[in-house]
């Protein structure tokens, strides 16, 4: 490894971003006049290239993401991929996560739901993964340091310091980007993921190692060499075939993002033609990846523009993030849905939610058995309304005749509840104590699901006390 001293407010560019000659108070010429941007103007590091369809494909993209998006579920509403799209849309508009955006506060609801899902299931998460949350974490204005009490950048930095053979230069690039203290390690782990031959064909994989290494080069507690990352970078050039690409879409997206760094795209290197080549790739049929490594691209950004500077406040909690993607009004509820079996309580879960007063009985069901699959439910649709079969391994028994029923019950009543004949999805939480038990419209003592009021703690709020027995 090779030391390279800079010269601070020298004049002289330094470091790839420019902080070496920040708040010098060095005079400096005034820039030529500019003309006024057009629609399709693209900015990039610098400069300023009129590139057409650059606009059109941006638009094309953002609304392709938003397309994802499963309007008619109640939850699940994007794919698996949803840190990806997370990402990528806080690349093209930085206030897709501010308090106000609806569909910003939705994805960090979703976020949420699948992270606990995923931890829920099993602690096997792979590295990778993990590493994708923490960063769609942080654009969504969530602290990746403390999620339910989790911290998952430490956790990310264990799997990483466990892997003694080969570490994904992504992996190393997260880390630095949420702020964790890199080290020496650190560094040799990059540069030996960039020299590593693991297939012909490792343009992307060494991409992913520049923008690492660019990360890494602004830690005040390391010394790395310039050199090193501009003969990186000078070897990614080498890969761009005449039509602009290099190997292929994702992979000149990916070069792009690199060649950012130090505006290295200026010299053997023709950015316009590249460009051209991915808005020509977009214009067919869009695969996820593509379009998650495209569209940062279209809007002159790269991996190593993920933070959460862009947060006004204090990241908030994943429970703030639910209020909100439920109730974009502020009206909310807190739910507690708690399962146990046998009157001994031998076994027993708790989860904590903030649902809409709207929401419904399905709604709070369809939530939890998302977050732990564990608590699988089954219906039957009638008339295109589903019905409860069996909730949590409890089925209706016809020999037994035990059937899931509804019964319902006015907060201010001290009679028994009334069985009531509607769908769970028809049934609100505001106002009224609600049962859905398994057992005769006699006998509802085989297994009981209660939704109750709470004691109150410091405001007037509901809960949910979802319990199911079994008879002894």
């Amino acid at each position: 490894m090779h030391f390279l001293e800079f010269g601070f407010c020298d004049g002289a560019k330094d470091c790839w971003d420019g902080s070496d000659e920040l708040g010098c108070g060095t005079a400096v010429a005034d820039p030529p006049p500019t003309l006024a941007p057009t629609s399709e103007d693209w900015t990039v590091g610098n400069k300023v290239l009129n590139v057409p369809g650059v606009a059109s494909a941006r638009a094309r993209l953002i609304s392709w993401f938003k397309e994802r998006r499963k309007s008619r579920s109640t939850v699940d509403k994007w794919s698996s991929q949803l840190p990806r799209v997370a990402v990528a849309l806080h690349l093209a508009n930085e206030s897709i996560f501010s308090s106000e955006n609806t569909i910003g506060q939705e994805i960090s609801y979703e976020l949420t739901i699948q992270l606990l899902h995923r931890l829920s299931k099993d602690k096997r998460m792979s590295s990778q993964e993990l590493a994708l949350y923490i960063h769609a974490m942080l654009v969504a204005c969530m602290d990746p340091r403390n999620f339910y009490g989790e911290n998952l950048v430490q956790e990310l930095r264990k799997k990483t310091e466990t892997n003694a053979n080969y570490t994904n230069p992504f992996q190393i690039l997260v880390l630095c980007n949420a702020g964790d203290k890199m080290t020496s390690r650190d560094l040799e782990r990059v540069t030996a993921a960039y020299d590593s031959q693991h297939r012909p064909f490792w343009t992307d994989t060494q991409a992913l190692a520049s923008l690492a290494l660019a990360c890494l080069s602004t830690k005040s507690n390391l010394v790395t060499d310039e050199r090193i990352l501009k003969d990186m970078l000078q070897e990614l050039k080498k890969h761009q075939f005449r039509n602009g690409t290099v190997d292929n879409l994702k992979t000149t997206a990916l070069v792009v993002q690199a060649l950012l760094i130090y505006d290295s795209f200026e010299k053997d290197f023709d950015l316009k033609s590249a460009v051209q080549s991915i808005l020509q790739s977009m214009s067919g049929n869009i695969t996820l990846l593509n379009a998650y490594y495209a569209l940062p691209v279209l809007t002159g950004n790269s991996l190593l523009n993920i933070s959460s500077s862009h947060c006004k406040a204090a990241p908030e909690t994943e429970a703030e993030a639910l209020e909100k993607a439920l109730n974009v009004n502020g009206e909310i509820i807190s739910v507690q849905f708690s399962v146990w079996f046998g009157e001994k309580i031998e076994l027993a879960r708790n989860w904590r939610l903030k649902m809409h007063p709207n929401n419904s009985i399905y709604d709070v069901i369809e939530t939890v058995v998302r977050i732990d699959n564990r608590q699988k439910v089954e219906y039957n649709v009638v008339e295109g309304k589903p019905f409860v079969t069996s909730l949590g391994g409890i089925e209706d028994d016809p020999e037994r005749g035990t059937f899931w029923f509804v019964h319902l019950k006015n907060l201010n009543s001290d009679g028994e509840p009334e069985l009531m004949e509607k769908s769970p999805v028809d049934l609100k939480l505001k106002n009224q104590i609600r049962r859905l038990s398994c057992g005769t419209s006699q006998d509802r003592g085989a297994c009981i699901v209660d939704f109750q009021p709470p004691r109150p703690i410091k405001e007037f709020v509901h809960s949910l006390l979802m319990s199911s027995f079994l008879k002894q």
